[in-house]
């Protein structure tokens, strides 16, 4: 372990200003993605808007899906930037680049600093980090509290006296919870292993009575948020947080990812060990050549980085629930390990193009197809067209187009909150008195003759299913238009 060799401070400051600026390049261009982006986004404009630190909301109803560490990320940055999409984004680009000089420093210890950063640049320049790093989700909150953890319990083994480190530990720990869950303990496993491995040699350890103090500073640190959280929802966010985001979901599949039955789970065990290949592209292709070498004769620290990996591949293998970003906590480890193997069995030239080559890529791509993703969205096209007719007091309705985006969108110009209708119920709710919009798809609003005059229409992607449309914005007969015809 190198006690003194570590990048200079203007070094480090240099990389975390270009990697948070890398990671923020077109991110207000692109709409937010998917469900879970829009869902974390508009829970933390209503926790702002609401003031309630403890029970996340969408849409005006508890959201038990993740702890409160993202929305509290978020909401900081809205109070800053105000509630859009770079706003939203700009924790997971502070978090990877934060991750980004976790990795430099503790390479720096474990070997030099030209592997530290070589690591660094690695993990940044993957393709899941470029696609998280800039992504309105928990993941990255979880990854650097996780690599906080994993690196001090490294040194905490090293040095069991020290307390700072171990209050680093317990803390990151803690943090990590508060991020996603108790998939941030992963270096509990890491650190007990490592315990166990060496149980026979003769330096000090972290004493049994250190363990159960750090855990009871570990369930402290959880229960400042997770009881007020428990009484206030009456035991619903451990039931449905924890019972249905967590153990549910490792034993059945949810939301369509992952196979329905037991020959599925079968023939799906081997899916992250295929996945990692485009995920952690471009460096996947020489992944398999570092591991099989330091996995033949591993030292202590490449050992310690190995069984964080084995324990994220192999938690995630075993669940029924799988998406390809899953193992993303692994990746730090990985890329330690990629640039240790490097520093040994591969020239730095064919690195520096490897990493030139991805920079560029990963810097165009935002500039050039973000705006365009944006044209493609018909959440995007619908609201261009519909936001100058919304009023802050116009009621809104939504029948059979329901995705997050559109409520993301909409409560950036309403107030109050979408209601969700049948198609049977759309006459007579436009009817009522009061501006009102009702938006569905273009097949639903064929279905309901004479409901209401259209305000608007728009053709797009719906992102989340992969499925093109069309859209209809209706108006209610007292609804007036803020824009001349």
């Amino acid at each position: 372990m190198n006690d003194s060799a570590r990048p200079s401070n203007a070094h480090l400051a240099l990389l975390f200003i270009a990697i948070t600026w890398f990671l923020c390049l077109g991110n207000n261009a692109l709409p937010l993605i998917d469900r879970d982006e829009p869902r974390f986004a508009e829970a933390s404009r209503e926790m702002l808007q609401s003031g309630d630190w403890v029970v996340p909301r969408f849409n005006n109803a508890p959201r038990y899906d993740k702890p409160p560490l993202i929305y509290w990320m978020q909401v900081a940055c809205y109070q800053i930037f105000g509630d859009n999409n770079f706003a939203a984004r700009f924790p997971a680009a502070l978090c990877t680049a934060a991750t980004a000089l976790l990795i430099a420093l503790w390479g720096s210890r474990l070997a030099t600093p030209k592997v530290g950063l070589q690591a660094a640049f690695i993990y940044t320049l993957c393709l899941q980090s470029f696609v998280h790093g800039r992504a309105a989700v928990a993941d990255p909150p979880l990854i650097l509290f996780s690599v906080a953890a994993a690196w001090a319990g490294w040194e905490w083994l090293h040095k069991p006296a020290h307390l700072p480190i171990a209050l680093i530990f317990w803390t990151s720990l803690a943090l990590g919870f508060l991020a996603k869950g108790p998939i941030a303990w992963i270096p509990i496993g890491m650190t007990g292993w490592a315990l166990w491995k060496n149980r026979h040699s003769t330096p000090p350890k972290p004493s049994p009575l250190a363990w159960i103090g750090g855990t009871i500073l570990l369930l402290a640190l959880v229960c400042t948020w997770g009881v007020p959280a428990l009484l206030r929802t009456r035991g619903e966010f451990a039931s449905v947080g924890l019972g249905e985001h967590v153990v549910n979901r490792s034993l059945v599949s949810m939301e369509g990812h992952g196979a329905k039955n037991w020959l599925g789970y079968l023939a799906t065990l081997p899916f992250y060990f295929v996945t990692i290949f485009p995920s952690f592209a471009p460096w996947s292709f020489w992944l398999p050549a570092a591991i099989r070498s330091l996995w033949r004769r591993p030292d202590p620290a490449t050992a310690y980085l190995l069984s964080g990996a084995v324990l994220t591949f192999g938690i995630f293998t075993l669940s029924r629930t799988k998406l390809p970003h899953y193992t993303l906590p692994a990746f730090p480890y990985l890329a330690l390990l990629l640039a240790i193997w490097w520093q040994e069995a591969r020239p730095s030239t064919l690195w520096l193009r490897t990493a030139l080559a991805t920079a560029l890529v990963f810097t165009l791509l935002p500039l050039l197809a973000f705006p365009f993703i944006k044209t493609l969205s018909a959440t995007e096209s619908l609201m261009a067209r519909l936001s100058p007719e919304l009023a802050e007091d116009c009621a809104i309705a939504l029948v059979d187009y329901r995705e997050p985006s559109l409520i993301w969108a909409v409560r950036a110009k309403v107030k109050g909150f979408p209601e969700m209708l049948e198609e049977s119920q759309t006459a007579q709710w436009l009817a009522q008195p009061g501006n009102r919009i009702c938006i569905l798809t273009a097949s639903a609003a064929q279905n309901i003759p004479n409901a209401g005059k259209v305000r608007a229409t728009a053709d797009g992607w719906n992102f989340a299913k992969g499925k093109r449309l069309s859209l209809v914005a209706l108006a209610g007969a007292n609804t007036t238009p803020l824009t001349a015809p």
